[in-house]
Order: C-alpha cells, then sequence, then structure tokens
C-alpha cells in the first residue's frame, strides 16, 4: 500500500461527479460544500474519495476526528454498544453509560466548580441551551454578541451570528434583545486605532456607549464571544482582551 497521498484520476473523477449531480437532485443545497470531494473511507490520517485518490487530511471533519479514521479502539467501542442498545431515549429514561461519559467529563473538565453536562447534537444546540440557562437563571434578556461571529444556523444561533449576510438574508425576524459589538481585530480595527496604545478601546466602548445609551446593563444576560473567530477571518483576540471584558 502507498505510505502517502496518491492521485490516480483528477478529482473530481467519473464517479464522484455522479453523486455530485445525484445529491444536486436529492439533497437540500442550503449550505455550500467548499470542493467536490466525495468521500468513500478513510484510515488514520488519510481519506479516499470515490475514484480511489488517496489524500493527507488536514480537515479532520472540521476538527472532530482527532482520533483518526478506522481507529480500532473507537470501533470496538462503538460495536459492542450497538450489539447491547443504540437508543431508548434519554430524556425520558435513564442508562449508566451516559452517566459515566458525564462522570469522566466532569473529571477532566478544567472547571474547578460544581459542574454538570448538557449532551447536545451540535455547536448551535449547544449555543440555543446557553441562550436559555442564562436568561432563565439570571431573569435577564439581554445578550451581547460580536461582529464577525458565527454560532450557528438554527434560529437563536443564527441570531448571534453576525459573519456574513447571506446566513442571516431572508430570515428576519431574528431572536431580540441581542445586540452587536466590534470584535478586537487589530490589524483592522474597526475604530481605527492602534493595538499598541489603544488600550483596548473596544471595551471601553461597550462600557460607554453600549451600555449607557441602550442596553441597560442590569438587563443583560450574557456575553458569548468566541476566543478565536472562526467564520470571521481565524482572528484571534488579544491576550489581554477577554481579562478586560471580565475585569469590566
Amino acid at each position: 500500500m502507498e505510505k502517502g497521498p496518491k492521485i490516480i484520476i483528477e478529482p473530481p473523477g467519473p464517479r464522484a461527479k455522479q453523486i455530485i449531480e445525484r445529491d444536486k437532485n436529492s439533497v437540500m443545497q442550503s449550505f455550500s460544500r467548499w470542493y467536490p470531494l466525495v468521500v468513500d473511507k478513510g484510515d488514520g490520517v488519510f481519506i479516499y474519495d470515490v475514484d480511489g485518490n488517496k489524500y493527507l487530511d488536514f480537515n479532520a471533519g472540521i476538527a472532530v476526528n482527532a482520533l483518526g479514521y478506522s481507529n480500532k479502539r473507537l470501533q470496538e467501542a462503538i460495536t459492542n454498544q450497538t450489539q447491547k442498545l443504540i437508543h431508548y431515549s434519554f430524556t425520558d429514561f435513564l442508562y449508566e453509560s451516559t452517566v459515566r461519559l458525564a462522570e469522566k467529563l466532569i473529571e477532566i473538565s478544567p472547571i474547578n466548580k460544581d459542574v454538570k453536562i448538557f449532551f447536545g447534537n451540535s455547536g448551535a444546540e449547544a449555543n440555543e441551551a446557553m441562550m436559555k440557562v442564562a436568561r432563565w437563571s439570571t431573569r435577564r434578556q439581554n445578550i451581547i454578541a460580536f461582529i464577525g461571529s458565527f454560532h450557528g444556523r438554527t434560529y437563536g444561533a443564527m441570531s448571534l451570528t453576525a459573519s456574513r449576510p447571506v446566513q442571516r438574508r431572508f430570515f428576519g425576524p431574528f431572536v431580540p434583545n441581542i445586540e452587536h459589538v466590534p470584535f478586537p481585530y487589530c490589524y483592522r480595527c474597526p475604530f481605527g486605532l492602534n493595538p499598541e496604545n489603544c488600550d483596548l478601546f473596544c471595551v471601553d466602548y461597550i462600557e460607554e456607549q453600549v451600555f449607557q445609551k441602550f442596553v441597560p446593563p442590569e438587563e443583560t444576560a450574557l456575553f458569548i464571544a468566541e476566543a478565536i473567530q472562526g467564520e470571521g477571518g481565524y482572528i484571534p483576540a488579544p491576550e489581554a482582551y477577554f481579562k478586560k471584558l471580565k475585569k469590566f
């Protein structure tokens, strides 16, 4: 077997082209694929397409396949569980396996306070739950999100998102009481300032303009932010930014 990547036919090959056309005719097209890669299987760090091309994969299913493809221990765990039980509505009944997983996640969590685990299907679902928890527990309704952020495509998560107009176009009105503020993008500062001497004015802006002009701070439940914006351009916040925001 070849040790490295190998392209035997220029992609997308004939088999891939057939599947691409079938996909267009049968699957909703509300999301765009970045490249016409039609995956057949994976092995370790390699992905194979349906025409036999082999790729060294740096994508990892958008950073979720950290154990590699066809991982033997993972396959064994999945096989054992499916032979025992696949599903019986955990929201209505209980299984020990779910409790054991929650206990393990608590054990390795970096949070030093009492922790309980919420299991979800996606980041969007997690963000929707976070909005509900914040509003319910604080009895406040306002949420602050950041320009350039991406938090998902369900209605609450889409209302938090502000990375590209196409994600929101024609879907309004959105979940109310969500305000967007500038993210600390020092390379292209939205305020035209210099990061060497601005003293993180983007935090001061929230305090002096947003909270003093139109968003009552005593009615604000939540700040939601990406430490590194993804869709916004892979933008890391300055090291001191969240420290100053947390202090504020």
